[in-house]
């Protein structure tokens, strides 16, 4: 493979072009780059730390409700607060399940 002759050089490279512009501009430019990159991942770290304070977060509120409805379902569910009627009729109403709580129609209600 023939190199290429002295002045047909390969046009440079996005980085190559990018650096030999630092280069050119001088120090302080090359500086200033540095400290944005490092603001930038300061930023970026923030953010990401902050997602996983979230996310963290999220896992506790869930493990607190997966917790609390594990309790809830071990706990034996007593007899039902409130049945209609005093409690003779509870009574007749268990043992009769015509005589328990039925819909009324509209005109009934109103």
């Amino acid at each position: 493979m023939a190199e290429p002759a002295w002045g047909d050089e390969l046009p440079l490279t996005t980085v190559e072009s990018f650096v030999a512009a630092l280069v050119e501009a001088g120090p302080e430019v090359a500086e200033h780059m540095v400290k944005a990159a490092n603001e930038l991942l300061l930023a970026a770290q923030a953010i990401t730390a902050a997602a996983e304070r979230r996310l963290a977060e999220q896992r506790r509120l869930r493990d607190e409700a997966e917790a609390r409805a594990a309790a809830e379902a071990a706990t034996p569910n007593p007899e039902p607060d409130a049945a209609p009627g005093e409690p003779g009729e509870r009574d007749a109403a268990a043992a009769d399940p015509e005589r328990g709580p039925r819909l009324h129609s509209v005109d009934e209600v109103a």
